[in-house]
């Protein structure tokens, strides 16, 4: 069984140039396809859980979540 981790969303782990920035955030950092990305709101927690997944690769799924203020 494959251990599941779930990260909250910080901005620190971004930097450089805003286009970079948005292929780190949009793009598989192994084959370089664009993500599939699924968003689901929880509003009685106020958070967002949103589920990264490449189509191309063997990349996996990666989880965030996103607090609401």
């Amino acid at each position: 069984m494959k251990e599941r981790s779930v990260k909250v969303e910080n901005f620190v782990r971004y930097f450089g140039e805003i286009e970079d920035v948005k292929k780190q955030i949009e793009c598989c950092p192994k084959c370089g396809a664009k993500f599939t990305v699924t968003h689901l709101a929880d509003h009685d927690n106020l958070y967002i859980h949103e589920e990264v997944t490449c189509e191309n690769c063997t990349y996996g799924t990666e989880e965030t979540l996103h607090i609401l203020n």
